[in-house]
């Protein structure tokens, strides 16, 4: 039953995945239709990142309540009801309307997150839950690579390319993620999942309790720093890599090299779940982190191929963070997993708050200084892999 319940899980990493990397479709697309600035566009993440910070804890109580087979259930109707929000959107050209869909989009997307990850991490045993959830995160990086191909095709393919005026294009992606989130939710609803122990404890003592884990506090640190990252820089991908000054790449250039990013993350993701049998979890961290930051510098300094390269090859080194971070900090919690899972996806706002900051940069010097912000950013998410390395060795590495 454990192998049946993790491969339906898996098939919702996936799907989830190509939400995300369709915001960063989206934000160029919605930039040149509505005329928006950078700070404007980046409203696009601002507000589904930004559903995090409301929904996060709650979404986590409503796991406790329910378990975690109902969390992604409700999850993935409330993530249905989102996307088909579109359709009035697309229909009516009102970027509020666009904005409150990805509101209600993200809301499902959280309450999936704070009942998939934990129910990954503890289905099975606790040495490998980062191996578990890299290789579901592997899984929902693949959903990222995808998501380009989807995107170019209905947004940035002749005639598309040439009406980048007309939002009414988004409608039909979005329409068709509806139809598959409700299939899916039919699936995990009737398929048999394993009772798992889920803590319902009020809110206050449970934050109570959380709060003294200083492992699970520098993780909700370090989630914020990796996702306002990785956001940031997904958000300003198609728009740095066209910009005349960087590498002057068409828009749908541009859009397969993020699918190109995503595609080494995907594989690196894979690979990551093999290394973690033998490289303890901050060590890799660290590493990755690192690197991350040699490669931004790259990209800031550099003109032409070397700009696109160091920015494919940064997905590379992107795509074990999350899980990672995510394993480390909730290691020791039992079954208040969840509602320290909730307390770590509130850090997802990161992804909110960032992009604005760059948006702010781009619009007011270069888009190219603006990739300052998430370099600091993985300087942090080092840190917190080189601190858990210094520590007791939790995972026993084979």
């Amino acid at each position: 039953m454990q192998t049946k319940s993790l491969l339906i899980v898996f098939l919702v990493f996936l799907f989830w995945g190509m939400i995300f990397c369709l915001n960063d479709i989206l934000l160029p697309y919605l930039k040149n239709s509505f005329t928006l600035t950078y700070v404007q566009a980046s409203m696009i993440q601002f507000t589904f990142f930004g559903a995090y910070l409301i929904v996060s804890i709650p979404a986590g109580k409503v796991v406790a309540r329910t378990g975690y087979k109902n969390g992604i259930v409700i999850g993935l109707l409330i993530a249905a009801f989102g996307c088909a929000c579109f359709y009035p959107a697309a229909i009516y050209g009102i970027y509020g309307i666009f904005l409150m869909a990805l509101f209600i989009l993200s809301s499902g997307i959280a309450l999936l997150q704070a009942a998939a990850n934990p129910f990954v991490a503890v289905l099975g045993p606790p040495a490998s839950a980062p191996g578990r959830l890299n290789l579901a995160q592997a899984i929902n990086k693949l959903g990222y690579a995808l998501a380009p191909f989807v995107g170019t095709y209905f947004l940035f393919r002749p005639p598309a390319a040439t009406a980048l005026s007309d939002a009414s294009l988004v409608k039909t992606p979005y329409l068709m993620l509806a139809a598959v989130f409700l299939i899916l939710s039919a699936l995990v609803h009737f398929s048999s999942f394993p009772t798992l122990s889920v803590a319902d404890e009020p809110v206050l003592k449970s934050l109570k309790v959380l709060t003294r884990h200083r492992r699970l506090m520098l993780g909700v640190g370090a989630i914020f720093a990796y996702v306002g990252a990785e956001i940031t820089t997904n958000a300003f991908f198609i728009s740095f890599l066209s910009d005349p000054s960087v590498s002057g790449a068409s828009l749908a250039n541009a859009a397969g090299y993020l699918s190109d990013y995503w595609t080494f993350a995907t594989i690196t993701g894979f690979a990551g779940y093999i290394v973690l049998k033998y490289v303890r979890p901050g060590t890799l961290l660290t590493i990755c982190g690192v690197t991350a930051m040699i490669l931004l510098v790259i990209a800031m300094l550099a003109g032409g191929p070397t700009v696109v390269v160091s920015m494919i090859a940064l997905g590379g080194f992107i795509s074990i963070m999350f899980p990672t971070i995510f394993a480390l900090a909730i290691d020791g919690l039992g079954d208040l997993a969840s509602q320290g899972s909730a307390l770590l996806l509130t850090a997802v706002v990161g992804g909110a708050i960032i992009p604005p900051l760059q948006g702010w940069i781009a619009d007011h010097y270069s888009i190219r200084l603006s990739f300052i912000v998430p370099c600091l950013c993985y300087l942090y998410v080092s840190y917190y892999g080189f601190w858990t390395a210094r520590k007791e060795n939790l995972f026993t590495n084979a």
